[in-house]
């Protein structure tokens, strides 16, 4: 449906127009009614654009900010609350099922919706509103409505208005050179009355306009005798042209000679109605305009009069001059009027109003004050093709595209205009087609309104939302929102991510969040909360476990916020929920350090206390003794280090092998032979296999093979696949001094034959041949986890 309206060449200096065309009387009835009508069209347009006010409506709450302008538009005070229910009551009941299918369609299709319905205001006046909207989406998910309001009542208004200045404006006709000096209908009136009066010598002259919808004619001025009446009477048009209306509507003037004997003022009724007026002679000329008698002439004789054909046609003559100077004035003062009311108007609007050609290319009207004080542009450098330097070349060239494009009457659009300090503003464009009276297309008229800061308010609130929305995913805060009298409880995206369910699937009640959480906790809950609640505490604390498909739990400490109604009960509660799972394992991890430390220092006493007894019981000297220790502390020293470099749990076996043989190796590196395939030996079976390597390493460097220039070690190992994976290690020397088997034991021997196969049930055999000593070991692999996990 395509926005149609006539407006010829306008605006216009209205009141010189007016003289020009009363001064000569060659001007067309046509030219007339044609300004006439362009200029009450231009009217209708510019009534159609009005004031915008601006509203959110939250989804979730339901709650509705407005701001003053649009609160007006639903007559409402300023300061006055505007809930989701008054808006409601306040729409007329035959609209209210087409606006919840534009906003259910426009949710549906993620687009804009454009209603336009009635208003019911407290007072009871019934308004036209105009609502533009558009619904904003957080993570697939529609969380608010914002939009304008745009009153349109005076719209409506304005078009029964028009219609009454179209039809006093086309008496605009023939207009009366000689009537042209008036400024006043009423001054015309006394002019015409007393000017008939005189010239017919007649005892009253009256003019009067026939109200159809009462019926009856409305005397504004009368002459009697030299005096003017302005006292106003009323006479029913059934009495005043009684039997003889058809005639009239035919323009047929009425002539009665003597009231007492034409047949037509026979009836008591007409006789008393006409005594009352003291007339015997009546000449009465009807005004018709489309058929109907719109006003009458009437000349009265308080004597019996013939009246003459000079007569009738001077009457004539001189009621079509005053009706048509009176309607002129008259549509002259309404076209004044509405002149006066649209620049009023487009100066009051938050932007520019202007017309222009139909390739929108040359401007050749604008509201002046309100463009040049926003683009400093003077009204030379605008008119023309002026006006396109201030937009945005972007916007210039789609405008353009759109409006050579269009198949609709109506544009809307978004463009960028430059202000005088150089900055780009953005305008909501709304262009119509212009046609004159005859339906030929004139141009564009169009409005661009400012809504920079309604641009840059909604950019800092999707800002704001989205570095909301970072910071809850950051710190893993989820919020809810829980309605209590209905029951329904409303989660944001990352709560729901919190208790790992897909965005949009919470149910949405108390079941929803109690049934993914340890039952303890709900029954701790509850119990917490019914005693809050009894308090009439307004915040709460709280902490519950959430059970993950691996058997472990996440941690959740939140805080709520609690509201009350006017009985006292909760009715909105409000909290967030952080994830500080990672703070309780720290604490875990904390406690489990500690005790692992006491155990790990009394295990490492024991072990020191053992390598002092049996090193005092083999030395033979204070030397030797403390020559034994060092080197044995030292190497428990080295295999604790490799156990610490992985949190104590467990160490490679050819990093323990290295550790201890790396120092006696060669520059030819044909010394030392260590072979086998990667192994980590748990805490409990690093540290006596440790040592034990170094026991080996001493006696070679001593008494073995290392002890000598040309001697070698052979290090290997193998793992045996067995039911339990068993560890072969070897030990081979060869190429130093001749071997014995040792008449004692020492603390090596003991080491190596009793501490390995007590502590790790492994099988020990130690040979010594002649080319050197022959150690081998067979143990199982520990498999079981080791004792120290911290992050479990």
């Amino acid at each position: 449906m395509t926005n149609r309206v006539e407006i010829p060449h306008f605006p216009r200096a209205v009141a010189p127009q007016a003289e020009r065309l009363a001064g000569t009387q060659e001007r067309s009835h046509a030219a007339i009614e044609s300004d006439a009508r362009g200029n009450s069209a231009a009217l209708r347009l510019a009534l159609e654009i009005g004031r915008l006010g601006s509203w959110e409506r939250d989804l979730v709450t339901n709650e509705i900010t407005a701001n003053s302008t649009c609160k007006a538009h639903l007559g409402l005070a300023s300061d006055e609350l505007l809930t989701f229910e008054k808006l409601k009551k306040l729409q007329h009941p035959g609209d209210v099922e087409r606006i919840n299918q534009a906003v259910t369609y426009a949710l549906a299709t993620r687009s804009d919706f454009n209603v336009e319905h009635r208003v019911v205001r407290p007072d009871g006046y019934i308004g036209r509103l105009r609502v533009r909207g558009t619904p904003i989406f957080e993570n697939g998910k529609a969380v608010r409505l914002v939009g304008v309001t745009q009153d349109v009542t005076e719209r409506e208004r304005a078009k029964e208005e028009l219609k009454d200045v179209q039809r006093r404006q086309d008496y605009l006709l023939n207009l009366n050179e000689q009537l042209r000096s008036f400024k006043d209908p009423f001054a015309i009136m006394e002019a015409t009355t007393e000017r008939i009066g005189q010239l017919l010598k007649a005892d009253c002259v009256g003019y009067g306009e026939v109200d159809d919808s009462r019926g009856v004619v409305l005397v504004e001025r009368e002459w009697s005798r030299g005096a003017i009446s302005n006292e106003g009477r009323a006479y029913r048009l059934q009495e005043f042209l009684h039997g003889m209306i058809d005639d009239s509507k035919l323009g047929q003037t009425l002539t009665i000679e003597d009231v007492a004997t034409d047949p037509r003022t026979g009836t008591p009724a007409l006789q008393s109605f006409y005594s009352t007026l003291n007339a015997r002679a009546v000449l009465t000329v009807p005004l018709l305009k489309d058929g109907h008698i719109t006003a009458v002439l009437y000349t009265i004789s308080s004597t019996p009069r013939s009246w003459s054909d000079s007569d009738v046609s001077l009457a004539e003559d001189v009621a079509e001059r005053a009706w048509t100077a009176v309607e002129k004035l008259r549509a002259e003062r309404s076209l004044h009027e509405t002149e006066f009311r649209f620049h009023t108007f487009t100066r009051a609007l938050p932007g520019f109003a202007w017309i222009a050609t139909p390739e929108l290319e040359l401007i050749y009207y604008v509201n002046e004050q309100s463009w040049f004080e926003f683009s400093g542009l003077s009204r030379e450098q605008t008119l023309g093709h002026g006006w396109l330097s201030i937009i945005h070349p972007e916007d210039l060239a789609k405008i353009m595209a759109d409006a050579k494009n269009a198949t609709s009457d109506v544009l809307e659009a978004e463009m960028r205009y430059r202000a005088a300090d150089g900055t780009y503003h953005w305008h909501a464009v709304r262009v119509g087609s212009l046609y004159g009276p005859d339906g030929d297309f004139k141009g564009k008229i169009g409005t661009s309104i400012n809504i920079h800061n309604l641009k840059e308010t909604e950019a800092a609130l999707r800002k704001s939302e989205e570095r909301l929305a970072l910071a809850q995913r950051a710190a893993r805060i989820g919020v809810f929102d829980w309605d209590v009298a209905s029951g329904a409880i409303t989660w944001m995206p990352e709560q729901e991510n919190l208790f790992g369910i897909a965005p949009g699937s919470f149910e949405g009640n108390y079941e929803g969040w109690s049934s993914r959480i340890h039952p303890a906790d709900v029954a701790k809950f509850e119990k917490t909360f019914r005693e809050a609640i009894a308090r009439g505490d307004h915040e709460l604390a709280f902490a519950h476990r959430i059970p993950l498909p691996d058997s472990t739990f996440r941690h959740i400490e939140g805080s709520m916020m609690i509201f009350y109604g006017e009985d006292g009960s909760p009715s909105r509660i409000i909290g967030v929920n952080i994830d500080v799972t990672k703070h309780k394992h720290a604490e875990q991890r904390q406690q489990l350090l500690i005790r692992e430390l006491h155990h790990r220092v009394k295990n490492t006493l024991a072990t020191v206390q053992a390598i002092v007894g049996s090193t005092a019981r083999t030395a033979s000297s204070i030397d030797e003794f403390y020559q034994g220790f060092v080197g044995r502390i030292v190497s428990l020293a080295r295999t604790h280090n490799l156990l610490t470099e992985d949190l104590w749990q467990k160490a490679d076996l050819e990093e323990l092998v290295q550790t201890e043989l790396g120092p006696y190796e060669d520059e030819a590196r044909n010394r030392i032979t260590v072979a086998g395939p990667p192994l980590e030996l748990p805490s409990e079976a690093a540290v006596p296999i440790g040592m034990a390597i170094h026991e080996l390493t001493t006696n070679a460097a001593k008494h073995g093979a290392l002890s000598t220039f040309g001697g070698q070690v052979a290090v290997r190992w193998e793992i045996l696949d067995r039911e339990r994976p068993l560890l072969q290690f070897s030990w081979i020397e060869k190429g130093g001094p001749r071997v014995s088997t040792p008449t004692r034991q020492g603390f090596g021997t003991r080491l190596l034959q009793r501490v390995l196969a007590t502590q790790l049930q492994a099988n020990v055999s130690m040979d010594f041949p002649e080319e050197g000593l022959r150690f081998s070991m067979q143990m199982p692999i520990p498999t079981e986890p080791p004792t120290f996990n911290p992050d479990t």
